[in-house]
């Protein structure tokens, strides 16, 4: 069995890889590098600030480039991104006969029902997800709506795929086999199910598993790890390795990340950031971050970096001249750990992690944990 995950932004697609992480690393790289080699390998395309062409242009590019007999396209849990755009273009280059598409990540309280995405408990139009520029400009929370919205957008897509269908919550709690039954009523198509737990997760992939044609999954971490569960990949979540010196970099300016930088330097920890006040585009303030920390890394040198934000995250990976980064699994829901390769720097030890989520004190808890086992050696 060969998969091929496909991420719009660099710690989505280490979030995914990590999830299968079991018995072997699983290999990422980053536009426009080579594919990567291996039973799972994972592409960050670095489409999610582009147009709908240019993305879809470049999720279909990356297909061809790794063929495999599954694909997963991991996208945005608050639908962040070119969604319909790349969801197609993945349909269309792999001759799938169809996409079931669910964001729903429950660990980090991300939820779908009847029709709408939830951040906890909230519809996300109403969260501050919205106010971020690479949101889809919609008035609904209803991802059917949105999906069917931005499918309007794109060239002839009304010619070539039928209207988005939607499964229930109710329908997905009547087992694997009613949902097997509307995929393949709604065969074609981009279709939204609802889901709020992980075992709703668990019955959507297996589903798609029984079906006879291969169908794209499209979702966030939470789909993924129902997947790797189905595929008996998954990796259960893995020990962060023994280091002393940490160096945290958060580019992302949501109020999650932010309220993560005091507690982690009042646990003597090295913390780059933007400044919330600054106004330079979010590319822009992430590769002064980067370029910060390639300074440090040659002056005093870190055996752990952790990279909060997709932007920083890649900032740093290009800046380092990383080839791609090893996944070993995860140290905690939406977190991911592997190995930078960069040789230049001694391949570094790296934990990445979206920048929406997160308890004030994750990287002060992280970081003693690890200490404590660097001096138990």
């Amino acid at each position: 069995m060969t998969l091929t995950i496909l991420a719009d932004d660099l710690t989505g697609a280490c979030d995914t890889g990590a999830l299968f992480a079991r018995g072997a690393v699983v290999p990422v790289t980053v536009w426009p590098a080579g594919p990567p080699t291996g039973a799972v390998r994972v592409i960050d395309t670095e489409s999610r600030s582009l147009d709908d062409r240019a993305a879809a242009d470049r999720v279909r590019h990356a297909a061809a480039m790794t063929p495999a007999l599954r694909y997963f396209k991991k996208i945005d849990s608050t639908l962040r991104g070119r969604i319909a755009a790349e969801v197609g273009a993945l349909m269309d280059g792999t001759g799938s006969a169809g996409a079931l598409l669910c964001p729903a990540f429950p660990a980090q309280r991300r939820t779908v029902r009847d029709r709408l995405l939830l951040v906890d408990g909230t519809p996300v139009t109403e969260t501050p997800v919205a106010r971020d520029p690479q949101f889809p400009r919609a008035t609904s929370s209803d991802i059917v709506e949105i999906v069917r919205s931005q499918l309007r957008g794109l060239d002839d897509a009304t010619a070539r795929w039928p209207a988005p269908g939607w499964i229930s919550l109710s329908d997905v709690r009547a087992g694997a086999a009613a949902v097997s039954a509307h995929l393949q009523r709604l065969a074609g198509a981009i279709v939204v199910a609802d889901a709020e737990t992980d075992a709703d997760l668990g019955t959507l992939v297996d589903a798609v598993l029984s079906l006879p044609r291969c169908l794209i999954l499209a979702g966030s971490a939470g789909l993924a790890g129902a997947l790797a569960r189905g595929l008996d990949r998954f990796a259960e979540t893995v020990p962060v390795p023994p280091a002393l010196r940490w160096l945290i970099l958060v580019g992302s300016r949501h109020p999650a990340s932010r309220r993560q930088i005091e507690p982690a330097r009042r646990a003597g920890l090295t913390v780059l950031a933007t400044n919330d006040q600054d106004v330079t585009p979010a590319p822009d303030a992430a590769c002064r971050v980067a370029e910060a920390a390639k300074g440090l890394l040659r002056r005093e040198g870190f055996d752990m970096i952790a990279a909060t934000g997709g932007e920083t995250a890649v900032a740093l990976y290009r800046e380092l001249g990383a080839r791609r980064i090893d996944l070993a699994g995860a140290p905690g829901p939406g977190l991911a750990l592997g190995r930078l390769c960069a040789s230049d720097f001694g391949d570094p030890w790296i934990i990445t992690k979206a920048g929406g989520f997160g308890d004030p004190d994750l990287y002060a808890t992280l970081a003693a944990q690890s200490r404590e086992r660097a001096e138990g050696d």
